[in-house]
């Protein structure tokens, strides 16, 4: 018996590592792939200019990619009912003119992600306990 014991104890940390993966491969937003139609701040709107897609794309190993204004990034995710957290991004660093300020907000709100909402093709991504809003259209490209 003892040995059972210490043996399921010895399991513990391999399976504590296993679980989280295994959790975000069930979430409703795996394998699908958004492009940005708006950022609502306030009385703040923002529509990506049409020189590049704004996309992100929540892949099933807790990953999220995508493109900003300027640079690619990537995060980490996690769902849990409608919730989702992602981590601060990381992204490439090429510096475009006109449009590094609203990359900067746009990686900010996906760090400061709370809940999130399906309506048909569109996904909504509230930030920043309601700050605001980030509004995608499923890209099936």
């Amino acid at each position: 018996m003892g040995y059972v014991l210490r043996s399921l104890f010895a399991m513990l940390p391999v399976l504590s590592m296993v679980a989280p993966a295994a959790a975000n491969e069930a979430n409703i937003l795996t394998n699908t792939r958004w492009e940005l139609e708006s950022m609502i701040e306030g009385r703040m709107v923002w529509e990506p200019s049409g020189r590049t897609d704004v996309t992100l794309e929540f892949q099933a190993d807790g990953k999220a990619t995508g493109r900003a204004p300027c640079n690619y990034y990537f995060a980490s995710y996690t769902v849990e009912g409608n919730t989702l957290s992602m981590s601060s991004a990381g992204s490439t660093r090429m510096w475009c003119e006109g449009v590094m300020e609203q990359e900067g907000r746009y990686l900010r709100a996906l760090a400061l992600a709370n809940t999130f909402e399906l309506v048909g093709d569109e996904l909504r991504i509230v930030y920043g306990n309601g700050q605001g809003t980030l509004i995608f259209e499923r890209d099936d490209d």
